[in-house]
């Protein structure tokens, strides 16, 4: 197995050289850094992992939070999946590994949180939700710990790093390319009143309504619950286009109005969000808004990793762009 020493002797550096690259240090040129990690792949050399901790104080991994697991089908969203392999992808190229939490309350997280935190099993944290008020974020914040958040910038955005999609720009995006399709009749279907992304979506749903002097409608909500009050709505709005949450949501409400025997595109046209891999499971083919999730994912690494290295970064919001991606479900309306 190879050692530093080895490494330094291919390299033509000394030991210390060889140290103080693998600890990232300034002192060292970009130069003699490349050439030292040309060595380190050349001899399959891998640090050790117990002594650079105690030479730094770093445990080279990185917590990921999702979000309270209340219910079967928010484990079951494949953002998550993807934005969790993207977040490990992008931790490898950097020489990190990953450490998850989760709970079914805010109250389980933030004890998993503490735990490795106080357990030194995460340099800093990434939160994959975002809610006012969060325990944990605010535990984090007590404590100095370095964390981005995926979400919403709902609050402290002063002192925490928010990477998200403009959300409010989805829901006007939606409602327009929905009106060039001859749409005037639009309305919002949700199952969570309360979730933070979707009530900056449908924010951006009612104030496109305003601008292009459409109807606004009052959020559908698709679930067990609200099923008669849901079809009542549908049919004394005599809606024709539907603006759906996310791809999930969208394949069982077409399922269910596959059911009932309405039809998709020709009675209602359905755009969604999130280009998962739902979107083509089943006809018709979702028209849905792709949120680059593996950005979000990528920017949320970097963006920690420049928090570990220099703790004075400020706070930003980063926006990751979106695209349209057109398929069945939305048609031109005769």
């Amino acid at each position: 197995m190879a050692t530093i020493k080895d490494v330094a002797k291919r390299a033509g550096v000394s030991p210390s050289t060889v140290s103080r690259t693998l600890k990232d240090s300034p002192a060292i040129s970009e130069e003699t850094k490349v050439k030292v990690r040309a060595a380190m792949d050349e001899l399959g050399y891998v640090p050790n992992s117990a002594a650079q901790m105690l030479a730094t104080g770093l445990t080279h991994s990185l917590g990921v939070v999702l979000p309270p697991l209340t219910d079967r089908e928010k484990i079951s969203q494949p953002f998550y999946m993807e934005i969790l392999t993207a977040i490990n992808e992008e931790a490898s190229c950097n020489s990190q590994v990953v450490s998850i939490a989760t709970g079914a309350t805010l109250e389980e997280l933030v004890r998993q949180v503490e735990l490795m935190h106080r357990q030194k099993r995460a340099d800093g944290f990434i939160i994959l939700y975002s809610e006012n008020k969060d325990p944990v974020k605010d535990y984090l914040l007590k404590e100095r710990v370095p964390f981005v958040v995926v979400g919403a910038a709902v609050d402290n955005t002063d002192k925490v790093t928010y990477i998200d999609n403009d959300n409010k720009g989805l829901g006007k995006e939606a409602v327009n390319y929905l009106r060039t399709k001859g749409h005037q009749k639009i309305g919002f279907v949700t199952d969570d009143l309360f979730g933070q992304v979707g009530q900056e979506r449908y924010q951006g749903y009612i104030e496109a309504t305003k601008v292009f002097n459409l109807e606004a409608y009052s959020e559908l909500v698709f679930s067990s619950r609200n099923i008669d009050s849901l079809k009542e709505n549908l049919e004394s709005n005599q809606l024709t286009a539907l603006i759906v949450i996310d791809d999930l949501i969208a394949l069982r409400f077409i399922q269910w109005l596959n059911n009932k025997g309405v039809r998709v595109p020709e009675d209602y046209a359905i755009i969604s969000f999130n280009n998962s891999t739902f979107a083509e499971i089943m006809h018709p083919f979702l028209t849905t808004y792709d949120i680059n999730i593996k950005e979000l994912g990528k920017e949320s690494v970097l963006r920690l990793l420049d928090l570990l290295k220099n703790p004075k970064t400020k706070a930003q919001k980063i926006t990751i762009p979106f695209k349209l991606v057109e398929r069945e479900s939305v048609s031109m309306r005769k």
